[in-house]
């Protein structure tokens, strides 16, 4: 995994004084149990080397171990050397002390997580939950806790690979590849934008059922969709009352470029009967675009209505004044 911390090897054994070695690196509110140190004491030849920061002598993970060393009377001890970054030292010393020896208490894991997220804020929740043994849930929780945390737009995965924490960024971009691509598999996909199969299945899915790449809250119920189905219809109905054919209409008309005004209102009114029978036709490579073209036109018709708004209120100012 590119750019998490990098595991020692045996090829950088060394051998090491005792009194040399370092505390200081452990996640462990209470850096030693004494009761634990003399258990491995008994054991001390079938323990793994003791690992160390190698630029500052800094145990990383093996407190307990170097402790039984002591109380054996031992002047050397075996070692894994770490070359790395001290920060990367401290994200090894959690992810081994997560793995075997003393269990960590939750509340030293979740201190744990807050500081690499506070030296990693670019990590994933999940590859901070990885390495300190919690849920990304969990870190996501403690992240939005934690005011000196930024909240990044865009967080590294545990493959070492970038994605956007907003979801509906994620669809917007595996909808284009889809348009982009129309024949790949979901798999294919998946690693040109770094996601899951699965999420490029849904929206694949969601496309082909003309329907928005990313999930709304609509009712699941039965109940609450016959409702949205009758307020589709009211909808529909209060549209056609509302028709007007700007075309004729004198007010408009007598404005400098009515002409021109009153043929883009009507050129422009869209009801369902222009694309219900084309909707299952229009090919997959085209559907993100209209998408984005619909919304876009959505987005422009919501300003022209608020802009309207705020001149009527100014005008009945006027006129009560």
């Amino acid at each position: 995994m590119s750019d998490v911390a990098r595991q020692t090897t045996a090829e950088l054994s060394g051998e090491m004084d005792v009194k040399l070695l370092k505390l200081g690196m452990s996640p462990r509110f209470s850096e030693q149990d004494l009761d634990h140190a003399k258990a491995l004491a008994h054991r001390f030849d079938e323990c793994p080397p003791i690992v160390v920061e190698r630029s500052t002598s800094t145990v990383i993970d093996g407190v307990h171990r170097l402790l039984a060393a002591r109380l054996l009377g031992r002047s050397k001890v075996i070692v894994n050397f770490f070359d790395g970054t001290h920060d990367e030292a401290y994200v090894e010393a959690v992810r081994a002390n997560i793995s075997h020896g003393k269990p960590l208490t939750l509340a030293e894991r979740e201190a744990a997580a807050k500081k690499i997220l506070g030296m990693r804020s670019d990590w994933s929740d999940r590859l901070v939950g990885s390495i300190c043994g919690l849920s990304g849930k969990t870190v996501g929780r403690l992240r939005k806790s934690t005011e000196e945390i930024p909240q990044l737009m865009v967080r590294v995965g545990r493959d070492g690979r970038q994605r956007p924490t907003n979801s509906s960024q994620l669809r917007k971009e595996i909808a284009t590849a889809l348009g982009e691509r129309p024949d790949a598999n979901s798999t294919e996909i998946a690693k040109t934008v770094s996601t899951s199969p699965t999420t490029v299945r849904d929206v694949r899915k969601r496309i082909e059922r003309g329907e928005s790449f990313t999930p709304s809250n609509r009712p699941k119920n039965a109940a609450a969709r016959n409702a949205n189905r009758i307020d589709d219809v009211n909808r529909a109905s209060a549209k056609e009352e509302l028709f007007v054919n700007w075309r004729t209409d004198s007010a408009i008309l007598a404005l400098s470029g009515g002409e021109e005004f009153a043929k883009w209102l009507d050129e422009t009114n869209v009801t369902s009967s222009h694309w219900e029978p084309v909707l299952a036709l229009i090919p997959i490579g085209r559907i993100p675009k209209l998408i984005e073209h619909a919304r876009s036109s959505a987005l422009e018709w919501t300003i022209l209505a608020s802009s309207l708004e705020t001149r009527f209120r100014e005008l009945n100012r006027r006129i009560r004044g």
